[in-house]
């Protein structure tokens, strides 16, 4: 995998997208992390070596907001001259029963899910004009398969798989697109989401995952750098996650 590149990773204040910026940035990538929550982006801050600040670039950023988009790219262009990753891990839960779901429920997180994913990749490809550039967007299996009181979360997700297919065969052979699925991954919102921290909710999850653990940020980040350091794949779904889902 060739480093030394410039990545800009959306959600990259919380779980699978922090652990992806502290890992790039060790590796020698140029990383901007972006993140809605700047409390979030600063945890991250503490956690740099001072020798790596260089290599970090926090921006606050609502990814369903081109305006904001456009400026986090702008910013990325000024510090580091150019971009060659864009890695979208941005997303929300708002989690309810399906006949309970409002508007604003559905559109909150349609529109930092899905549309999030589509204004930054747009923005990316104008940045990134010349040259070869990889994309990562971030699905779930939900996304195939379904989940109870999710049918906004899922749907979005779904969206991402088809959207990735769309945008990898129309930027081919430039720019390289792939999705991630992580899954029974033991980050905070999963902690939260399905009661890990009981002994009941994680022999729960541990019982569907015939691999018999929980994966670890590191599983996640070995997975992206094995799709970073591939230059013949595209349009392609990578799962993370014990064998819990099979496609």
């Amino acid at each position: 995998m060739e480093t030394n590149k410039v990545a800009v990773i959306t959600g990259g204040g919380r779980g699978l997208g922090e652990a992806t910026v502290i890992d790039l940035i060790l590796k020698g990538f140029k990383v901007v992390c972006a993140d809605h929550n700047e409390l979030y982006i600063d945890q991250v801050a503490n956690k740099i070596n001072k020798e790596h600040f260089s290599s970090f670039l926090p921006c606050k950023t609502d990814v369903s907001n081109r305006n904001d988009v456009k400026y986090m790219f702008g910013k990325a262009l000024d510090r580091f001259g150019t971009i060659d990753i864009l890695i979208n891990f941005a997303g929300i839960n708002r989690d309810k029963p399906f006949i309970e779901l409002d508007d604003e429920d559905w559109d909150n997180v349609m529109d930092v899910h899905l549309k999030g994913a589509f204004i930054c990749c747009q923005e990316f490809v104008k940045c990134k004009s010349k040259g070869t550039a990889k994309i990562i967007n971030v699905s779930a299996a939900c996304g195939i398969q379904g989940r109870k009181n999710g049918a906004n979360f899922c749907s979005a997700k779904g969206g991402i798989l088809a959207f990735t297919k769309c945008i990898a065969l129309e930027l081919s052979p430039r720019i390289q697109v792939n999705c991630l699925i992580p899954s029974a991954v033991d980050t905070p919102e999963v902690r939260e989401r399905y009661k890990l921290d009981t002994k009941e909710g994680l022999d729960s999850v541990i019982s569907g995952i015939p691999m018999g653990r929980l994966g670890n940020t590191e599983d996640v980040v070995h997975m992206i750098r094995s799709i970073l350091a591939s230059n013949f794949t595209t349009g392609s779904t990578f799962y993370v996650n014990g064998g819990e889902y099979m496609s």
